[in-house]
């Protein structure tokens, strides 16, 4: 990836860890004074600002800033993991003492530029976007503008960039199914032809590398020939009925298959699930979600998804925009910023542990 600042990710299954990064709620930071001038905000002081959130700092911030605004175009609003990057976004720049412009691209990345000359009105010194939103002509852009670039889970050429390593994602979607699949192939689905159903996105790299890295595990563990390795890009702006619609396509298509289900995100998976439901056909699926946002852990709570949704992978979607923040202050400054690492799987034991405050 050009011009990856610090990027990895720890792919550790952990229940208990101290990354407990949160959805949206009524306990926002409020804006920060510091006790004294100078220094720059622990990780200590983060933490106790962002409660059951307990955001990990990419930089440490300095507690002087000069006035510095900021812009980012938000993929799409609508969809809760994006939704969560853009609280913790304006909780972090309200803590931080920064000024934070936010545009909705409701997911017509073509109108990204459109979205940066909006912005552009308020001389942002650091612009930015995600999950394949931000394309190189708006970068070039800011650039003849001076104006930096940060974009999350995703790259593009002269912009400093983080987020989740997507390669390992997909591998780790794989790892957290592998027990319950082989157990699965040892009874109920004995004979059975496997198949593995991608659900991607268009226009999404970062959707199709999880994807196809879960293809490439999944191959290796069950030897799952590439015809049935299956690709599936709903179509339309609503992740989670596109994507029912979708596989009650591929349900239809295969009415005596057994199949993994992995995708990009949280939404879709659900989507999946409801189409399965539908068809009666739960008993034929095992699935994991990405993402850990609350369309995510609402699936995991529900009980008619025990043993069939096996976990979200937490990408800690508030952290992520909250350091989203911290990574264009880093950029501004001239400074690195730390990596961005995943370190849990969601399950329906331990989602209350980590996110108390979601509304049930």
């Amino acid at each position: 990836m050009a011009m990856r600042s610090h990027v990895a990710l720890g792919a550790v299954v952990a229940a208990s860890v101290l990354l407990s990064a949160g959805c949206a709620g009524d306990d926002a930071p409020a804006a920060q004074q510091s006790e004294s001038e100078g220094g720059t905000w622990s990780a200590e002081e983060v933490a106790e600002a962002t409660g059951t959130r307990a955001v990990v700092p990419l930089f440490a911030v300095p507690k002087d800033l000069p006035d510095l605004q900021l812009g980012f175009a938000n993929p799409g609003l609508s969809y809760p993991f994006f939704a969560e990057w853009s609280t913790g976004m304006h909780d972090a720049a309200e803590f931080y003492g920064v000024a934070l412009d936010e545009v909705d691209l409701a997911f017509k990345y073509e109108t990204a530029m459109s979205a940066y000359e909006q912005m552009s009105v308020k001389q942002p010194a650091v612009i930015g976007s995600g999950g394949g939103a931000m394309n190189a002509a708006v970068v070039a852009a800011a650039a003849a503008n001076g104006t930096d670039a940060v974009v999350i889970d995703g790259a593009v050429d002269g912009a400093a960039d983080f987020g989740v390593s997507d390669a390992e994602v997909g591998s780790l979607a794989i790892t957290t199914l592998a027990e319950a699949v082989d157990a699965k192939l040892a009874t109920e689905w004995a004979g059975k032809e496997l198949y593995i159903a991608g659900i991607s996105a268009a226009n999404c790299p970062p959707c199709d590398a999880r994807v196809r890295q879960s293809f490439a595990d999944a191959a290796a563990a069950w030897d799952i020939p590439e015809d049935r390795q299956v690709r599936l890009e709903p179509v339309g702006t609503d992740p989670t009925n596109n994507a029912a619609d979708t596989f009650t396509d591929f349900l239809t298509a295969h009415p005596d298959a057994a199949t993994i289900v992995v995708s990009y995100g949280d939404a879709p998976v659900v989507g999946a699930l409801n189409a399965a439901k539908s068809a009666d056909r739960t008993g034929d699926i095992l699935a994991v979600a990405s993402g850990g946002d609350s369309a995510g852990r609402t699936a995991l709570r529900d009980p008619d998804n025990a043993g069939v949704l096996l976990g979200a992978i937490d990408f800690q979607p508030y952290s992520a925009g909250w350091n989203w923040v911290e990574a264009a202050i880093a950029t501004h400054l001239g400074e690195s910023f730390d990596e961005y690492a995943v370190t849990r799987v969601l399950t329906a034991e331990n989602v209350d542990e980590f996110y108390p405050d979601d509304d049930r």
